[in-house]
């Protein structure tokens, strides 16, 4: 029985590192691409939380082809006291083995977490002050055969991020230039942890424009390392302009990620649980459609699957638990 709750934790654990992975994901899916002239990025504490360790290496970006003409550089210029409500979608499916065990497979609930940016400011030279909140999470919809108990440290994991908000600075490409999130009051040390692990997302709510005039069709590869959720990850993402037409741009991307072996520390895990992680890769395309008027895209969908190998000690035992798995997500954005 003990084995048995302890495989069960672990596996809860899985599916709670998905929350902050699918939205910093989601956040790569803007309109924009980062650039090889990216200064390093300023990163602010939230109150009470620890910073976050700088990423490995500086977001780099090799333009593959530059488009057709009539070509322009991309400068974001959103309007001032707009306020923008987004919606996340994030829907999984998920196999896990243990130790030569597998669980049912079958879906995760469906998550849904809402969060609102207002512009308060744009300094003359472009830099633009914003203001980000989550409002509301919850899951939604068939629970599936999720056990109850499970289901509820599912809810209350994902309901820590309502109250977290935040002021910010970027520039008008899309670069990251400061900001301090602020927790909810009576936050407890897992939620600090959590928000921390996900601060570079929160903050980074776009990724930087390019400094080259772009026109349809062009292409560029973007290479960078973030880490999500506790997990130090290499990512490549291609970017496609495929339409531009009257202020409306749609662009096409394809995303690959890879990590090393690394520990992970995670607070869904076990007291004393030792976690290493031994080998991990996804991919996934999606597409978004979006203005350079407004801070968020209307829409952003992306598809992403994974697989990844654990290996795991339960405290006071010598025993280790090799953990295999497989993950489908599927995650939309929509914005008013």
């Amino acid at each position: 029985m003990k084995k048995t709750l302890f495989i069960a934790s672990l596996c809860l654990a899985s599916a709670g590192w998905a929350i902050p992975y699918g939205i910093a994901s989601l956040h790569e899916l803007s309109p924009v691409s980062l650039s090889a002239e990216a200064p390093l990025v300023v990163q602010q504490p939230a109150p009470g939380v620890s910073a976050p360790a700088p990423n490995s290496k500086t977001p780099q970006v090799e333009l593959l082809n530059p488009g057709v003409e009539p070509r322009q550089q991309l400068r974001l210029k959103p309007a001032i006291d707009v306020k923008e409500t987004s919606v996340i979608t994030v829907k999984m499916d998920m196999e896990i083995s243990a130790s030569g065990r597998s669980s049912p497979g079958g879906k995760i609930p469906v998550s849904v977490m809402t969060f609102e940016t207002k512009v308060t400011k744009i300094d003359p030279n472009g830099d633009i002050y914003y203001d980000f909140a989550y409002t509301n999470a919850d899951i939604v919809g068939d629970t599936g055969n999720t056990q109850p108990a499970a289901l509820d440290a599912m809810r209350s994991a994902l309901k820590n991020i309502v109250g977290v908000k935040g002021s910010f600075i970027m520039d008008n490409r899309g670069f990251h230039k400061g900001g301090d999130i602020i927790l909810p009051e009576g936050a407890d040390k897992n939620v600090k942890q959590m928000v921390g692990q996900m601060s570079k997302s929160l903050e980074q709510i776009a990724s930087p424009l390019p400094a080259e005039a772009v026109g349809k069709g062009a292409k560029w590869r973007v290479s960078s390392s973030s880490d999500f959720s506790g997990i130090n990850v290499n990512q490549i993402a291609t970017y496609e302009l495929a339409s531009w037409q009257d202020g409306v741009a749609s662009m096409n991307v394809s995303i690959e990620q890879q990590a090393n072996p690394q520990n992970i520390t995670s607070p869904l895990l076990p007291a004393g649980t030792t976690l290493t992680l031994k080998s991990f890769s996804s991919q996934g395309r999606g597409k978004v459609t979006g203005r350079l008027d407004r801070l968020i895209p209307f829409r952003s969908t992306v598809s992403i699957s994974s697989n990844s190998e654990m290996s795991a000690k339960n405290a006071g035992s010598s025993e280790e638990s090799t953990i295999t798995t497989k993950m489908a997500m599927e995650m939309t954005l929509e914005s008013k």
